[in-house]
């Protein structure tokens, strides 16, 4: 029988994990091995052959970010070829009384960007809203002003890149148990978190190059729960009559946060099970909800989505 937790069951889980994980946990073999296992039974659970035959998928989300009172709505597009191709394009649209533009295209084409960033933003009551944050949505880094050196623009190339290959991971381990290839990361059985409606296997996911995240899969059903990471907080930059407000100094480094992501109402697509609904909470509190739209299983994606241009 599939368990389905609430709110309070999963923050229960979130909980319990801290508080077993406040101890050393020694990462040997076995550890690595038992990861091994769980993960391949999520995948069986997930879509078994139909996953390992993988090569291209898709997903049409409506996506609604909650910044304080304000909701900001968005479709988001998001499109993968495996090895090393991904991309995801937001277009803002507005409510009664808003007025928005905006949005942009992030992602990685082997080693290099898929960086496209419309500078507009969302206006309502003569108050203009830009949102920049860790998943890239609609900001391009720097902003300085200053003509960047050959070495500062292959630093900021480099970050794109990064910052898109560690937003995929996050998104794949709910998806499918894995992170994106290109991190090479590393999985091992971190333990057993536990609440009044289940129990979920903890797997600690991780990178040479520093990416951490926890993925929670159910213990009854196989299917992720939820995936826990650190990371910077989103800056929102509020432009009242052409005072700027909420903007931060961005040589210093930005605040860092809690986060869960959320993976729910699973239903079958050609073979492969999907979450058809999720959710992202910083320091506990929803700060995006998605309702997917459609998703495509090997569909044959235009090599121009992929151009980078």
């Amino acid at each position: 029988m599939m368990v389905r937790m609430n709110d309070k069951a999963r923050a229960s889980i979130v909980i319990a994990a801290a508080i077993a994980f406040a101890r050393p946990v020694a990462f040997v073999a076995q550890e690595v091995g038992r990861a091994a296992q769980i993960l391949a039974d999520a995948r069986k659970a997930i879509g078994d052959q139909k996953l390992a035959a993988l090569k291209t998928f898709s997903v049409q989300s409506s996506v609604q970010r909650n910044l304080g009172n304000m909701q900001m709505p968005s479709d988001v597009e998001i499109l993968l070829e495996m090895p090393d191709k991904f991309v995801r394009s937001d277009v803002m649209n507005g409510g009664p009384g808003m007025v928005i533009r905006g949005g942009g295209t992030t992602g990685f084409i082997g080693d290099k960007p898929a960086q496209k960033i419309d500078p507009g933003g969302a206006s309502m009551g003569g108050v203009s809203f830009r949102m920049t944050g860790p998943t890239g949505s609609f900001s391009s880094p720097g902003g300085s002003g200053d003509k960047p050196t050959p070495e500062e623009l292959e630093q900021r190339t480099r970050a794109m890149v990064r910052n898109s290959q560690v937003e995929a991971s996050r998104l794949m381990l709910g998806w499918f148990a894995m992170a994106h290839p290109v991190l090479k990361a590393e999985y091992a059985y971190a333990g057993e978190a536990e609440s009044p409606d289940g129990k979920a296997y903890v797997i600690d996911v991780k990178d040479a190059a520093g990416f951490a995240a926890r993925l929670f899969i159910d213990e009854q059903n196989h299917l992720p729960l939820m995936v826990t990471y650190r990371g910077a907080m989103p800056r929102v930059m509020m432009n009242t009559n052409g005072r700027i407000s909420g903007a931060t100094d961005p040589s210093q480094p930005p605040e860092m946060a809690d986060y869960t992501l959320y993976f729910e109402g699973w239903r079958d697509v050609d073979g492969i099970k999907f979450p058809f609904r999720m959710r992202r909470s910083t320091a506990g509190a929803t700060n995006e909800e998605w309702t997917i739209n459609k998703v495509k299983v090997n569909p044959k994606i235009d090599p121009k989505k992929f151009s980078g241009e």
